[in-house]
């Protein structure tokens, strides 16, 4: 019994050891994307009864080839306080933190992004929160 559980161990460990570099390195692709940040600032529309408002971007980057077979990836910076450290969330985002809950996402055409507020109440709120925030795309071929 101790004979085979030995044995079993030892093969284990060399087939371990034989396949420790099987696998291909992976390519770095950084020269097939391209970071854009952008202020939120103020809003580009606001509908009459404040429930859509939208700030569109100029993106020269974002050609017919990332429209067809690229992705573009949004995200909004949270700034730094006592708490916690700077940092980026992912875009979409419902936002509950003020009166009027508010979804805020984005979409992207050739040479444009397009961040889109829409509530059941009012957009003003998540837009001035939203103001004075950095936003962050990463565009992939």
């Amino acid at each position: 019994y101790y004979s085979i559980l030995t044995l079993f161990i030892f093969t284990s460990c060399a087939i371990s050891l034989g396949n420790q570099n099987s696998y291909p390195e992976a390519k770095s692709t950084q020269n097939a994307k391209n970071i854009l940040i952008h202020d939120f600032g103020e809003l580009d529309f606001l509908s009459e009864d404040n429930k859509y408002g939208r700030v569109v971007i100029e993106a020269p980057s974002i050609t017919k080839n990332i429209v067809s077979g690229g992705t573009v990836i949004g995200y909004v910076q949270r700034p730094a306080n006592e708490e916690s450290p700077e940092r980026w969330s992912q875009l979409p985002q419902f936002n509950l933190s003020q009166e009027n809950p508010t979804y805020v996402y984005f979409s992207f055409s050739e040479g444009i992004i397009r961040i889109s507020l829409q509530s059941e109440t009012s957009v003003i709120d998540a837009a001035d929160y939203f103001k004075d925030k950095k936003l962050k795309f990463i565009v992939r071929k």
